[in-house]
């Protein structure tokens, strides 16, 4: 069976996390799920009831859950990356490769690449071992950037890879006049690649632009992945989903109905929810308001019993 994958998407108390792990334990009852954490602050692990970390654990049958830790990640995001760099560009030593390297650290979108580069190692170690993977995320503007990189890195990445053609296109004809010219650099003789074949850098290029192209593929494949928005009757809630749906749909992903969580506070709440429907022009899915913060298995198990969540699972009418 081909995985399938969930995103819990909402604002910031909106009890996404809670969704997500009701979620998962309906999945569960038929089917092998995963349930992630990607939000830097986690609380799976207290909706659930159990002490995660970033190894998968396995939390009742046929359930997994992990809290991924994300400082680790882009610190391995940026290792990883280093050692490409300086293996590609060991041979320029007019540039301060070190220095370069220390400002990425800094460099704007590193967390969203990070966050990217986990979410597709998870997808691809489920393949084979998990039916559904439900993905807890971090707030809105954070996921909405990481969903939206692959799209615009396989933009970026086939713009780069026409450029270091050109660059190779260059050094062939230099080759074909002066012949090919090796350089002794402590000790260690490079020669520069003139054909995309032999080239490091075009390697490189062609392996990202192929994991990007997959991943964008993944994501807009309705039979594969589906959003589940989660939000509460209220104004403020109601214009940041607005918001992530527009984006939402314009990477062509797959929108469930909209979870309206926290209903029955306020007496106009079944109202609101009725505007909701209209205003986003999605079916409604509603939870009821708990005085109580239902935590454990058994306490999402009862929740799961209020809403079909099959509903948010792909392939599922």
């Amino acid at each position: 069976m081909t995985l399938r994958i969930v995103y819990s998407i909402g604002k910031g108390g909106v009890g996404k996390t809670t969704c997500a792990g009701a979620l998962s334990l309906q999945s569960a009852r038929s089917q092998k799920t995963l349930v992630v954490s990607l939000d830097p602050a986690h609380n799976l692990g207290d909706v659930l009831g159990r002490k995660l970390s970033g190894d998968v654990s396995d939390v009742s049958p046929n359930l997994w859950a992990a809290e991924v830790d994300m400082d680790a990640a882009i610190a391995r995001y940026l290792d990883a990356s280093t050692q490409k760099l300086k293996g590609a560009y060991s041979y320029l030593k007019t540039i301060n490769i070190d220095g370069y390297l220390e400002a990425m650290k800094l460099s704007p979108g590193i967390e969203e690449y990070a966050t990217l580069q986990v979410m597709e190692e998870l997808i691809r170690g489920a393949e084979g071992r998990y039916d559904v993977v439900v993905f807890d995320t971090p707030p809105t503007g954070l996921t909405l950037r990481v969903l939206a990189l692959p799209r615009v890195s396989l933009m970026w990445g086939e713009r780069l890879t026409g450029l270091r053609r050109e660059i190779l296109d260059r050094r062939q004809i230099i080759k074909n006049i002066q012949g090919e010219r090796k350089h002794v650099i402590d000790g260690i003789e490079h020669t520069l690649a003139a054909d995309e074949k032999s080239d490091a850098v075009m390697g490189e290029l062609r392996e990202y632009v192929d994991r990007m192209r997959r991943l964008s593929a993944t994501q807009a494949d309705g039979k594969i992945s589906r959003v589940m928005p989660v939000m509460n009757p209220d104004s403020l809630s109601l214009f940041e989903t607005k918001r992530a749906l527009a984006t939402l749909r314009s990477l062509g992903m797959t929108i469930g109905p909209v979870l309206v969580n926290k209903v029955g506070v306020k007496a106009t709440d079944e109202q609101s929810v009725r505007d909701i429907g209209r205003e986003l022009g999605l079916p409604t899915r509603t939870l009821p308001f708990s005085p109580v913060e239902p935590v454990g298995t058994e306490a999402l198990e009862r929740l799961a019993g209020s809403v079909d969540f099959g509903e948010w699972i792909p392939g599922t009418p």
